[in-house]
C-alpha cells in the first residue's frame, strides 16, 4: 500500500502503468461476485467487491494528486474535476503533460534527482 501512496511527486509513465495497475484491480473486484454460483456467499462477496473498489478509487485520487504535485499545483486543483466537462481535460492533461523540471514545492525533482541542491554540494545561497 505504501506504493501507492508515497509522498511526494509522480511522473508520467509512473502514473499510468499505477492507474492502470488499480483500474485493473478494481475491474476484478467488480467480476470476483459473479465468479461464484453460491448465493448465500455472493453477499459477502458484493461487500468484499464494494471495499475493494472503493480502496481502488481512493487511490487514484492520491495518485492524481501526487500527479498534480508533480506539476507544481496544489492538491486543491483537482475539485476541477468535479466540473462535468473540465474533469476529461484535466484527466487526459496529468497524463500527457510533463512535471515541472528540477525541485519544486512539493520535493526534488523524481526524474533527475541531482538536480537537488542537497545532492550537488553546491550552496545556492551564495552570491
Amino acid at each position: 500500500m505504501a506504493f501507492f501512496t508515497a509522498k511526494g511527486r509522480l511522473r508520467r509513465r509512473q502514473y499510468l502503468l499505477r492507474l492502470v495497475l488499480l483500474y485493473a484491480m478494481a475491474i476484478a473486484f467488480y467480476a470476483l461476485p459473479s465468479l461464484i454460483p453460491d448465493p448465500g456467499l455472493q453477499t459477502a462477496l458484493h461487500f468484499l467487491a464494494g471495499a475493494g473498489i472503493a480502496v481502488a478509487w481512493y487511490l487514484v485520487i492520491i495518485q492524481a494528486l501526487l500527479r498534480l504535485h508533480d506539476l507544481d499545483l496544489s492538491a486543491w486543483w483537482a475539485l476541477v474535476g468535479l466540473l462535468p466537462v473540465v474533469s476529461y481535460v484535466l484527466g487526459g492533461g496529468l497524463q500527457l503533460v510533463q512535471g515541472s523540471i528540477g525541485p519544486n514545492r512539493f520535493g526534488p525533482d523524481p526524474k533527475r534527482p541531482a538536480w537537488s541542491p542537497g545532492l550537488t554540494g553546491t550552496d545556492s545561497t551564495a552570491t
